[in-house]
């Protein structure tokens, strides 16, 4: 998802872009047809003009034809607008679509890099898991038993190192007693609060410098 978020955040502005362009070009090609019907219109009244009998018919018919001169210079005027406009979308919808193409390249770079990654978990997974299968055999029958319940209730962290008097792995103070059979190293050991099995990291032999 974090590989192709910024994929899909580059078509959503390409789409949005399109849908823009769409929409404008649907508006030019209507405002075209209404500056078709406005000329034929006006050159209807026009010839009407050229026959009427009366000021009153004239003045009436100098009227109309005002108001569609009125209404084909404001098609004209949107249309005008919307060619300025479509212009101004054309090289915005063409960095777009070049920033998706160069987007869909990285993450396509990546997410096969992710596959290799992938496998190679795979691979050390089951080689961990071998080791696993290979060892469970040779360790105590009851140590195994006590260590598979622990594992079900903490599948990722069923041990839990013991410093000082503190387990680790839930910080609470065991008994000292409990604290020294776990350094004596003898039989395996609960934590009595969390039931982590408890070890104990032994210091680094000192080195004895040549006489």
């Amino acid at each position: 998802r974090e590989i192709e978020a910024p994929v899909v955040e580059a078509q959503q502005a390409l789409d949005a872009l399109t849908s823009t362009i769409e929409e404008r070009q649907t508006q030019r090609r209507a405002g075209d047809r209404d500056v078709a019907a406005s000329q034929q219109r006006l050159t209807k009244f026009r010839q009407q003009l050229m026959a009427v009998t009366n000021s009153r018919e004239y003045e009436a018919v100098q009227h109309e034809i005002a108001t569609v001169e009125a209404e084909l210079k404001s098609r004209e005027d949107q249309t005008i607008t919307l060619l300025f406009e479509l212009d101004d979308l054309a090289p915005k919808a063409e960095d777009a679509r070049r920033v998706l193409a160069e987007r869909k390249d990285a993450a396509g770079v990546s997410l096969a890099g992710l596959a290799d990654e992938t496998q190679r978990h795979r691979l050390e997974l089951a080689a961990l898991d071998g080791s696993i299968a290979a060892l469970r055999p040779t360790v105590d029958a009851a140590a195994l038993a006590t260590y598979d319940r622990t594992a079900k209730r903490y599948p990722r962290f069923a041990v839990a190192e013991l410093k000082g008097d503190l387990c680790v792995g839930c910080n609470v103070k065991i008994r000292p007693m409990l604290a020294s059979e776990v350094r004596r190293g003898e039989k395996i050991v609960q934590c009595e609060n969390c039931t982590r099995l408890l070890y104990v990291v032994k210091p680094p032999a000192a080195v004895v410098p040549p006489a």
